[in-house]
């Protein structure tokens, strides 16, 4: 069954979490996910980990962020944490040491070992981050006394999707006391400084426009391109009419709600959504292709206007957003004429 348990919070009682699970899993493969998104192995080896047919029933339920209709921060940290038992537990498990154990050891040891194969799994896994930031030098120019870097992030966004974030920017040294990012001695590796990760981390959730904006507020910064990839949201339903309870994207709900006035309760389906947007120098054409997120030329208010146009002239960048969607074959035409009643052509792969 289905629960509500906290706010934004769903639980999947087994055997409707391996079902949606499963679900979500087809969804993901069938997007065809570029490196712009989140790692599509590392998200789909976690998938399969909160499984029960990993788990053996060691977990009776997962939980869902009803807004997303991902898995939630809980779900995804308890795979990562099973993950580093397993690979402190598992030597100690083959070791003659165990058989000659204290009893009170030897019985530890013995729940430890029903949970082998699952843990066995675990260890060579790779499986998607909760939070992980990185930064990658791209070109040093002591000369200059600038640095030119890769910034990239990947983490649960604040209303439960998953994304991936990747900004390339230069640094020019001493003109600004809280420099965003570090070199080690020889100028050769880069690592972010706290100023940097608490940045990003506030705008993360900003579409690529905005935190190109927001970046080059920052003394001694120039920003070449941000781009995101993010997986969701994503609706569903089981049999039983268990799905997604609060789901954020308006459109999305239209599609499904006339979906589910034609179906009988007893189907499983899923329309999953993978949007993208880029904000660089570089980009050619200037366009939206998301049904559901227009331009921010499209929306910003009157009296921003001419500090907005004054910004774009200035750093001379382009914007482009793009949504694909992962339908089952019973929601494919009806998410088409949305966005053709939207204006945009999308790409719509059938999930089988």
């Amino acid at each position: 069954m289905s629960d509500l348990v906290a706010l934004h919070t769903q639980a999947l009682a087994e055997p409707l979490a391996s079902q949606y699970l499963d679900l979500l899993g087809r969804a993901v493969r069938a997007a065809r996910l570029s490196k712009q998104f989140p790692d599509r192995r590392a998200y789909l080896a976690t998938l399969r980990a909160l499984s029960g047919e990993s788990h053996g029933g060691l977990y009776d339920s997962i939980y869902m962020d009803a807004r997303s209709g991902l898995p939630n921060m809980a779900s995804m940290t308890r795979v990562v944490a099973d993950q580093s038992v397993a690979r402190d537990a598992l030597p100690r498990m083959k070791t003659q040491a165990v058989l000659e154990a204290r009893r009170e050891d030897a019985e530890i040891f013995e729940r430890l070992a029903r949970k082998r194969p699952y843990y066995e799994g675990l260890a060579a896994a790779s499986l998607a981050p909760v939070d992980e930031h990185r930064v990658l030098l791209r070109r040093h120019e002591p000369e200059l006394s600038r640095a030119s870097f890769r910034v990239e992030l990947t983490k649960l966004a604040a209303n439960g999707c998953y994304l991936h974030v990747a900004i390339e920017l230069s640094q020019t040294g001493g003109l600004w006391a809280d420099r965003l990012i570090d070199l080690d001695a020889r100028g050769e590796v880069a690592r972010g400084t706290e100023a940097l990760r608490g940045m990003v981390y506030r705008f993360a959730s900003f579409d690529s426009e905005a935190l190109f904006l927001r970046l080059h507020d920052l003394p001694g910064v120039t920003v070449e391109r941000v781009a995101r990839g993010i997986i969701g949201p994503v609706l569903f339903a089981l049999p039983g009419g268990v799905g997604v309870v609060e789901p954020e994207a308006g459109a999305m709900s239209r599609i499904f709600s006339a979906w589910e006035s034609q179906a009988d309760g007893q189907q499983h389906a899923v329309l999953a959504s993978f949007a993208s947007d880029v904000a660089a120098i570089d980009v050619r054409e200037e366009k939206s292709n998301d049904p559901l997120s227009p331009l921010m030329s499209a929306s910003i208010l009157p009296a921003e206007r001419a500090r907005y146009a004054a910004a774009r002239e200035r750093f001379g960048f382009r914007v482009y957003k793009d949504r694909k969607f992962a339908a089952s074959p019973g929601l494919v035409e009806l998410t088409k004429a949305v966005c053709s009643s939207a204006g945009t052509a999308n790409i719509i792969y059938p999930v089988r």
